[in-house]
């Protein structure tokens, strides 16, 4: 039996949290001071009205234009899409049987996760590198393309993250940088060494009982959105319904050669994230 503390259900759980502050996009000189330089999150409301992936994405835009590329997707094994020591369950699928298993009415225990630079560079052709971000040297990008009631794992990332949310809605927990020790987090050795066993959504506090006293925030993206989530901070995603997202990683300076670092890190450790 889980013991979620004084909240007798998910939902009141979920109103304790602070939500993220939503803002009409700044100048690119305010976003650096007030939010980068602070690691503070927050959501640019409309920031991507532009993109033509605003009007275009859909599952029939995927399935007509790459419906015959195979890309990875995780598989969920036994609820789970990770394991602590093998990292996440990937597998390759053709975009178009994606796209029909979405179409039928029942869950889906996949979901199509994806390096742009590496997998599909057309998405490119999309989307537009935000003035927050486009003269950072080292950028990359991860592609999301989720069924309703999908729930990613909690982790973190070391650059910088803007996460445009393009077609649905999908909301985040998320939890500062500063309380990783309250996360319970996978060992640094592990196959997962950014990723927390904790449901940030529905903790087990016996297993977990330091997440209890986690200070929380909430974020719940529409279409046209742009979240940032800085370097490190602690998130866990959860498609409210069909999702499709984007999010683009950045570093500048001094970060530059530490997120290379990670990358070689990654590739000799073979680390399935």
């Amino acid at each position: 039996m889980r013991r979620r503390g004084p909240w007798e259900t998910p939902t009141e759980f979920m109103r304790e949290m602070t939500p993220v502050e939503r803002i009409r996009p700044p100048s690119p000189e305010e976003f650096e001071e007030r939010y980068v330089r602070a690691s503070r999150p927050v959501i640019l409301r409309g920031a991507i009205d532009h993109w033509p992936a605003l009007r275009c994405w859909s599952r029939e835009y995927f399935k007509r234009r790459f419906g015959d590329r195979s890309v990875p997707v995780i598989r969920k094994k036994g609820g789970a899409m990770y394991d602590a020591d093998a990292g996440l369950f990937y597998e390759r699928m053709r975009i178009a049987d994606y796209v029909d298993q979405l179409s039928e009415a029942r869950p889906l225990d996949l979901y199509m996760v994806f390096r742009v630079h590496e997998v599909l560079p057309e998405i490119f052709d999309d989307i537009a590198r935000p003035a927050y971000c486009r003269d950072a040297s080292w950028y990359r990008a991860r592609f999301w393309f989720a069924a309703p009631d999908t729930k990613g794992p909690l982790h973190r990332d070391l650059p910088e993250n803007l996460y445009a949310q393009v077609s649905g809605h999908k909301q985040f927990v998320m939890i500062d940088r500063r309380l990783t020790r309250m996360v319970h987090r996978h060992p640094f050795y592990s196959g997962v060494p950014n990723y927390s066993p904790v449901d940030a959504e529905e903790p087990d506090l016996l297993r977990h009982p330091r997440f209890g006293d986690a200070p929380r925030m909430l974020a719940t993206l529409e279409p046209g959105d742009l979240f940032y989530i800085p370097s490190l901070w602690w998130h866990q995603a959860h498609s409210l319904d069909l999702s499709l997202s984007v999010n683009l990683w950045w570093a500048r300076g001094w970060m530059v050669p530490v997120v290379r670092a990670a990358e070689a890190f990654m590739k000799v450790r073979d680390l399935k994230l």
